[in-house]
């Protein structure tokens, strides 16, 4: 079997496992919308100049804050097999930009534009604050046009603060990609879904929705999350019949 588990929660189907194993295993998608894994390095106060919760006693240089085993090598490739005709959505941090489109344009996707999640919010930084995430939009099979085409480049999104994941992104976030990109019952996929954010807005927006994750933790999160979305957009269809 090449997952641990796997549940069905009204239009999603989440997968308990390791992308690597599943995607090869499922039926094409008409989008994917995916907060890629990559290594972040909790580093960053050497000298010991920022203080508060950055300090160097708090805010150390031990590492990598979520460990990472899966290069864009492997992920491209398997994304572009599922995904023959349609838009897909790859963030990333402004360390992997390069990177992450070599590897995409590698794998059979086309270049459409790079997209920026302004946060909002900034991380204390001495060359500049941080406070933008860049998402890679490519596309396989014909080109066609988003649904909102007077859709700008950059997006102001507050960030999540005190989520459940590490890199928890917010929900109007990947419904803005979902939105422009699908339509209704199109199926959205997430390979790495975290605790389950993109699914939560495909599911409020009436599409279908894969997820797949392989830490239990979240898995169980994602779960929770999806089917709360579920449940209260069921609710929202019978109030209005």
């Amino acid at each position: 079997m090449t997952y641990q588990r796997k549940e069905i929660i009204g239009n999603a189907v989440l997968y308990l496992g390791d992308a690597r194993e599943v995607l090869p295993t499922l039926q094409p998608v008409n989008c994917i919308v995916t907060d890629l894994p990559y290594q972040l390095e909790s580093g960053g106060n050497t000298t010991g100049e920022m203080r508060g919760k950055f300090a160097r006693e708090v805010y150390d240089n031990s590492g990598s804050i979520i460990p990472v085993d899966i290069e864009f090598s492997e992920i491209m490739p398997l994304a572009a097999a599922i995904l023959p005709n349609g838009h897909a959505y790859f963030m990333v941090n402004n360390r992997y930009v390069a990177e992450v489109q070599n590897e995409a344009l590698a794998a059979g996707f086309r270049f459409h534009n790079w997209l920026v999640w302004d946060k909002s919010t900034g991380t204390p930084n001495r060359w500049y604050m941080k406070n933008c995430e860049f998402t890679l939009f490519v596309f396989r099979g014909p080109a066609k046009y988003i649904n909102d085409c007077g859709s700008r480049q950059l997006i102001k999104c507050p960030n999540v603060i005190g989520g459940q994941h590490e890199t928890q992104k917010p929900v109007a976030l990947m419904a803005h990609y979902i939105g422009n990109s699908t339509l209704m019952d199109e199926v959205v996929l997430d390979p790495f879904m975290g605790s389950g954010t993109t699914g939560v807005a495909a599911v409020q927006m009436g599409r279908h929705f894969i997820g797949i994750e392989r830490e239990p933790k979240y898995f169980d999160i994602a779960c929770k999350r999806i089917e709360d979305a579920q449940r209260q957009g069921d609710m929202f269809a019978e109030a209005a019949a």
